[in-house]
Formats: structure tokens, C-alpha cells, sequence
């Protein structure tokens, strides 16, 4: 069998692997919707912000889709992996000859497929709230693809730390929030104590929404546009080698 249709196997046993898995699919794909109904619903009774004249669903609009893009990349990543190893699918993988790097791609292929339908839904209800238009959706979907890869490398990185499924979630789920909040994604950092905005250098998806921020609305960012990317491609860069060699097979 050829390469390309060994990882089109696989994709279509990870697809049907996700869809079998309530929890996997409900946090990747209908629970950050259920948020932006939610907000929706909350800017219709609350005017925009005076500081800066957004409404409430338009600040957090962007946020709303990097929590989307984590639970992909946690949630929908990390678990299944570490799952696969606690059930030994990914020992018996090693004694076929399928090779490890045509499991990875597939599985990115896989996760790529959900952040690309997820990416699509906010496309169009960002032109419906009139956060995108025709001069910014290009590089809004060019920058969640950046932002979904380093996700993803970061997924892969978290499967191999962790050696039990039920630790990983608790820690994930946990940790998923406070990291989005104190990136500035979901609130804006000059409300809390100055602490905090130094805090925030510290958390990649800072530098995300601030692109975010920039491309959709027009911010003063942290740092220009080419910087921010830079740091997360650097990022990207390391925490891949760290995959590399932390990533356990057994």
C-alpha cells in the first residue's frame, strides 16, 4: 500500500475516531459556537467600550477562535495521543512498517481538517458582525493557520509529556483558560494589575492576539506584526525539537 493511501487510512480512523468522542467533538467544534451565540447575545444588551469602541462580541472575537484552535490542538491532540499509547496502539504502530512520520502527518492532517472547518464557521460570522471584510479576512486566515500549527506542535508536545489520559485533561481543561485570559484574548490587560501585562510576554498566544488584535481592529500592538510572527515561528521552532526528542511511542 502507497504511502498517501496509508495516511488517508488513518485520517478517516482519526475522523471517525473524534466523531465517536462526544467530548472531543463537543470542545472542539460546538462549544466555542455555543460562546459566540452567548456573547452575542450579551453585546445585544450592552453598549461598546468607551476605551475601545468595540462591542463586547468583537473584542472577544478573536479570543472565542484561539480557544477554539487550543481545544483542537489540547483537547482533540494531546488526549487521543496519550489514549493510544495507554491502550499500546502506538507500540503496535512501531512493530509494522508504517513509518512514524506518516502517523504524525496524518494525524495533523486530521486535526488541519477541523481548525480549517472551525476557521471557515468563524469566517462567516465575522463578515455576519462585521469584524471581517475583504481587507482582512486574507490575513486573518493566514495567521490562524500560523497560530493552528504552533497549536498543533504544541498538542504533540503535551502527548508526549504526559503519561496518563485523566492527568492530561485535568491539567489541560485547567490550564486552557487562564492561559487564553491572561493573553489578552478574552479581556483587556489594562483592567488588571500591572503584574499581569508582564505576565503576559511569557504566554505565546499573547503574541497571537495581538496580531489578532492589529490585523482586525487596528491596535497599538505589543510589537509590530513581523515581530509577532517571528516569535511565534521561533517558538514553533523550538517546541518542535523538544517534541522530537521528549515524544514517547511506548
Amino acid at each position: 500500500m502507497s504511502s498517501q493511501n496509508v495516511v488517508k487510512n488513518l485520517m478517516i480512523s482519526g475522523l471517525k475516531e473524534i466523531i465517536r468522542e462526544p467530548k472531543i467533538l463537543f470542545f472542539t467544534l460546538f462549544f466555542p459556537l455555543f460562546f459566540l451565540v452567548l456573547f452575542y447575545s450579551m453585546s445585544s444588551i450592552m453598549g461598546p467600550s468607551v476605551e475601545s469602541g468595540l462591542s463586547f462580541i468583537e473584542y472577544l472575537f478573536p479570543g472565542i477562535l484561539i480557544f477554539a484552535l487550543i481545544s483542537i490542538g489540547f483537547l482533540g491532540t494531546s488526549e487521543p495521543i496519550i489514549e493510544m499509547r495507554e491502550k499500546g496502539i502506538l507500540k503496535t504502530f512501531r512493530t509494522t512498517p508504517l513509518k512514524e512520520s506518516t502517523f504524525v502527518i496524518s494525524q495533523i492532517m486530521v486535526r488541519l481538517i477541523l481548525a480549517a472547518v472551525q476557521i471557515l464557521i468563524f469566517v462567516i460570522v465575522g463578515v455576519f458582525l462585521d469584524v471581517l471584510n475583504v481587507s482582512n479576512i486574507i490575513p486573518f486566515l493566514l495567521i490562524s493557520l500560523l497560530g493552528m500549527c504552533f497549536i498543533l506542535i504544541l498538542g504533540f508536545l503535551m502527548g508526549g509529556l504526559f503519561n496518563n489520559t485523566e492527568l492530561a485533561s485535568g491539567v489541560l481543561s485547567v490550564g486552557m483558560m487562564p492561559l487564553i485570559m491572561l493573553s489578552g484574548a478574552m479581556l483587556p490587560l489594562y483592567i488588571l494589575p500591572d503584574i499581569f501585562e508582564t505576565i503576559s510576554y511569557f504566554i505565546p498566544f499573547t503574541y497571537l492576539t495581538d496580531i489578532y488584535h492589529q490585523i482586525l481592529f487596528d491596535f497599538d500592538g505589543k510589537l509590530p506584526i513581523l515581530g509577532n510572527i517571528s516569535i511565534i515561528l521561533g517558538l514553533s521552532i523550538v517546541f518542535y525539537l523538544i517534541t522530537i526528542k521528549t515524544f514517547k511511542w511506548l
